[in-house]
């Protein structure tokens, strides 16, 4: 799990009262767009390769972000069974290394946009 810690929220609280999460919803979803987006993009196929790929790991990625007391909650995650050991750093299979890219790989290529979603964000509710 990735955490992003903000600076401001305090002034975010203050200015916005109890409406101040929904501040955050917008560029959390456009976060885990990103990264659902990028997740999905498969590598060209292996030369010589006589595999027929379905699209389904790419297909089944999903998002979902939650408003809490404390903050906004993204999550990005793949229904199919196999996507773990495909695309997790923590479970990918030696044949996929090197080919199919990785959560963690992902995560800190989009890192940078990320945090200007939210850099954006909280700098125009501030105000």
């Amino acid at each position: 799990m990735v955490s992003i810690r903000i600076m401001g929220i305090p002034e975010l609280q203050r200015k916005l009262g109890q409406n101040w999460t929904q501040v955050l919803h917008a560029p959390m979803q456009k976060s885990v767009l990103l990264v659902q987006r990028d997740m999905a993009d498969y590598p060209s196929q292996r030369p010589g390769s006589s595999y027929v790929r379905t699209g389904t790991l790419g297909r089944t990625w999903t998002t979902e972000v939650t408003e809490t007391g404390n903050g906004v909650q993204g999550k990005v995650g793949n229904r199919t069974e196999y996507a773990p050991l495909v695309q997790s750093e923590r479970f990918q299979r030696p044949i996929f290394r090197g080919q199919w890219q990785t959560d963690d790989a992902v995560l800190e290529r989009d890192m940078p946009r990320i945090e200007r979603f939210f850099q954006d964000a909280v700098d125009g509710a501030l105000r």
